[in-house]
């Protein structure tokens, strides 16, 4: 998948973040997961198109309505965002990302501990 294809704004992401939750919604169900103040139909309506044309969302028709689902996990979304990150912030450098991180965020010693096992556990 493209990169460009894959960058979404703010309001697109909150969108899929309640698609990739409920699996499947008309844009009703998608207004009532919204933040206040919640978004208007046609607001809905008009990023699901968009979703759409991003191949990122699809539909089928339900009565008179049509019903979302997703056609990107959540897992595969995210991996494109974060190589994304790496490479424009970190030069590539997942070490220089964990550096970065390490200093600028209040990183716990069980989190250090965590973090320390999961590259030990994928060396194996």
């Amino acid at each position: 998948m493209e990169t460009k294809r894959m960058e979404l704004t703010r309001g697109e992401e909150e969108i899929m973040q309640i698609l990739w939750q409920l699996g499947d919604a008309v844009v009703n169900e998608i207004i009532a997961r919204t933040r206040e103040p919640h978004p208007k139909y046609t607001t809905v309506a008009t990023f699901l198109k968009i979703l759409e044309n991003k191949g990122f969302v699809s539909h089928r028709a339900e009565g008179k309505s049509h019903r979302y689902f997703p056609l990107i996990d959540r897992e595969q979304y995210a991996r494109t965002v974060m190589s994304s990150v790496l490479t424009a912030y970190f030069d590539g450098s997942l070490s220089q990302m964990v550096s970065f991180f390490s200093r600028h965020e209040q990183i716990s010693v069980g989190e250090m501990e965590q973090i320390l096992e999961i590259m030990r556990n994928a060396k194996q």
